[in-house]
């Protein structure tokens, strides 16, 4: 049995459907049938022990998940017309990260360098991702090669919407796993300084 994480692109329906369980329960978010098997959708799951623990979409769709998420549909047509303006879009969809590995930095780094990875070798030119949590908008934010698109309000949350040209994907995503890495040294350093008081 391997030891290691793994990253598996989730071809047959048992697969993709265990795995839109999962994020719904862990994101509150349903993946409709249609965006989940659509042909020009990949679904990759990393998996440790055979146990699914994080996962994402790249969406190559011209309807795309994340704008019709995070942003109020009477933005749609101009959010639209500044994306085609700039080329064409793979979208980072449904990524989640098993809550007990979040903090595992080992895992929880490995499964964002999947992401790059994945971005490399199966991303258009251009890369569109969304977030209604308030810290990962601020983690997007932290790297130079993410260009903020839109902010907004759905059902009393807020909501992100970035962008970013796909060459910068191993870049990019290594600025956020640095800066989550410096956070993490942050925190854990904390308890010592309260013992020393």
């Amino acid at each position: 049995m391997n030891i290691f994480p793994v990253l598996l692109q989730l071809r047959t329906k048992e697969s993709r459907e265990i795995f839109s369980s999962i994020y719904f329960k862990a994101s509150g978010l349903p993946i409709p049938e249609s965006y989940l098997h659509h042909p020009n959708n990949r679904v990759f799951g990393v998996y440790k022990k055979q146990e699914l623990i994080g996962g994402y979409i790249l969406g190559n769709n011209s309807n795309f998940r994340t704008i019709a998420l995070f942003a109020q549909e009477e933005k749609h047509d101009m959010l639209y017309e500044q994306l085609e303006s700039k080329g064409v879009f793979t979208e980072i969809c449904c990524f989640w990260i098993k809550k007990e590995v979040r903090t595992q930095t080992h895992f929880n780094f490995f499964i964002w360098l999947t992401m790059a990875y994945a971005l490399r070798r199966y991303g258009t030119p251009y890369v569109l991702f969304g977030t209604c949590s308030r810290s990962l908008a601020q983690l997007y934010s932290s790297t130079s090669r993410v260009k903020f698109l839109s902010e907004d309000v759905i059902k009393r949350k807020s909501t992100f919407i970035f962008w970013s040209k796909q060459r910068y994907a191993v870049s990019g995503i290594s600025e956020i796993v640095f800066h989550k890495l410096k956070r993490v040294l942050k925190i854990a350093k904390k308890p010592k300084a309260l013992i020393n008081i």
